[in-house]
């Protein structure tokens, strides 16, 4: 019997994976979706502990009400139907806690602006250029506002760093702590994060700001149900070890079992780094293999699994920043040995309402680490038996809840720890380097080095087609 042959082949099953599966099987393609882990959905999967269910990566979702830009893209994917939203408080979708201090974000630009201006009314004139400009922007990007055709912008406006861009407009002092206090969500310090990556994120969950019922309606069972309804096909527990190119012509790829299989057309969605490893030898010019493994990584994170008492917790309809200090930018520069600069806490909606014996919602805490911690985190998982990276988390984990009780008297009463996870998961689950919690670094400073684009003249290759084709690749930082 001969092998059956796919139209495109994808490696991995993460959201860029499926959302290009689902794209191609929309248009009629054959299409293999090839997932190294057990369960697909890469960062959008949940796991179950006692009776809960817990994200790994995805806790909200931003601009998804009926008009608003994330909308379209769920709509074209055939995901809204099939996933349960439960918005965040209104008054408060974000509560930031400095010392002796807590601001709570309400939705909507025109709310928000209204708030910072009666706090901050010396910097009133500031903070509507702040919002002009945030708007102004977001109007021109096509991509993220589908059927608007924007005027593009100065580019060197916003691909500078945020915090120099807040010096300029003459935004300082707690109000620039307040505005850039999202900065987990987006993996930078702000004298890293362009204002455009800021914008972009900042406007999306102030349009709207949702949890999904992640006990109702998966996101990764929503991606694969519409991949399948679609005609697509999906292969789990299959890691990919080559690409094979016969004269420069895509043949399809090699698993760790030696079984081949054929496609004309490959996808690659994991992290670029990897790309090269998986090619023939002199697939990609040297200069370019360079760009692809020598990126800087976002730092990883750890985290807390949460049972948190629904009556007594303080997150159950918002998110919470917890800051050790007004200097946001410490959790990323200036970290100790022992100390969590920032922690963030995430909770999914109440998964059984109706069921009065359920009285905990799951709760997330991520934290970054610091070096030391890190590396005492990678040594103890090389130890046999695991017993020494179990007491390492463990360690880390009443370190958080420690922290988490100063702000919140009586965490550690109605808050019970189901798990805790750590780079060194993600790297194992993801094959993501170091564990890193959102790929690569696109900074201001290196902007356009950090944008590996898809079309270049260091790796054209041949499909079978006869046309000359890049491989395809989305080169995804993981996030």
């Amino acid at each position: 019997m001969a092998t059956k042959r796919y139209d495109t082949l994808i490696i991995g099953s993460g959201i860029s994976g499926m959302a290009a599966g689902i794209i191609l099987a929309k248009e009629g393609e054959q299409v293999l979706i090839v997932e190294q882990h057990s369960v697909p959905g890469g960062l959008t999967q949940v796991f179950q502990r006692n009776g809960l269910y817990f994200p790994t990566g995805v806790h909200r979702l931003g601009a998804l009400k009926p008009g608003q830009p994330l909308w379209y893209y769920f709509n074209y994917l055939g995901l809204t139907d099939r996933l349960s939203l439960v918005p965040l408080s209104g008054s408060g979708f974000e509560n930031y806690y400095f010392p002796n201090y807590c601001f709570q974000v309400p939705a909507g630009h025109q709310a928000y602006r209204q708030k910072l201006i009666i706090h901050f009314p010396s910097q009133s004139e500031a903070v509507n250029r702040y919002f002009e400009d945030m708007s102004a922007f977001v109007s021109t990007i096509e991509l993220y506002n589908p059927g608007v055709i924007g005027k593009p912008l100065p580019s060197h406006v916003f691909t500078q760093s945020i915090d120099d861009y807040f010096n300029a407009i003459g935004i300082h002092g707690k109000l620039k702590s307040i505005l850039y206090a999202n900065n987990p969500l987006i993996g930078l310090s702000s004298r890293e994060c362009p204002v455009m990556t800021h914008f972009m994120i900042t406007d999306a969950y102030l349009n709207s700001s949702f949890r999904i019922n992640e006990g109702q309606t998966p996101f990764a069972g929503a991606l694969t149900q519409s991949f399948a309804a679609k005609g697509g096909h999906l292969l789990t527990g299959s890691r990919v070890v080559q690409i094979d190119l016969q004269d420069r012509t895509v043949q399809g790829v090699k698993l760790s079992t030696g079984k081949v299989l054929k496609a004309g057309r490959i996808i690659y969605s994991g992290h670029p780094s990897m790309l090269p490893g998986l090619c023939p030898p002199k697939s990609f010019r040297p200069v370019y293999v360079k760009r692809l493994q020598t990126p800087v990584n976002t730092p990883g994170l750890f985290g807390v699994a949460l049972r948190w008492k629904k009556k007594h917790c303080p997150v159950a309809d918002n998110d919470a920043y917890i800051f050790d200090d007004w200097d946001i930018n410490a959790h990323y520069e200036k970290h100790e040995h022992g100390s969590h600069k920032m922690i963030f806490l995430s909770a999914l909606p109440d998964q059984s309402p109706d069921q009065p014996e359920y009285k905990d919602i799951a709760v997330t805490a991520l934290t970054a680490l610091s070096a030391a911690d890190q590396n005492h985190l990678k040594a103890s998982y090389t130890i046999p038996g695991k017993k020494a990276y179990k007491q390492a988390k463990a360690m880390l984990a009443d370190r958080i809840m420690d922290r988490i009780e100063q702000t919140f008297p009586g965490a550690c009463m109605h808050a019970k720890i189901a798990d805790t996870y750590s780079p060194v998961t993600f790297a194992r689950y993801t094959l993501t380097p170091e564990g890193s919690a959102y790929g690569i670094k696109k900074t201001a400073q290196n902007f356009l080095y950090s944008m590996l684009f898809d079309r270049t003249k260091y790796w054209i290759w041949r499909d079978t087609r006869g046309n000359f084709n890049q491989c395809q690749s989305l080169l995804k930082a993981v996030s």
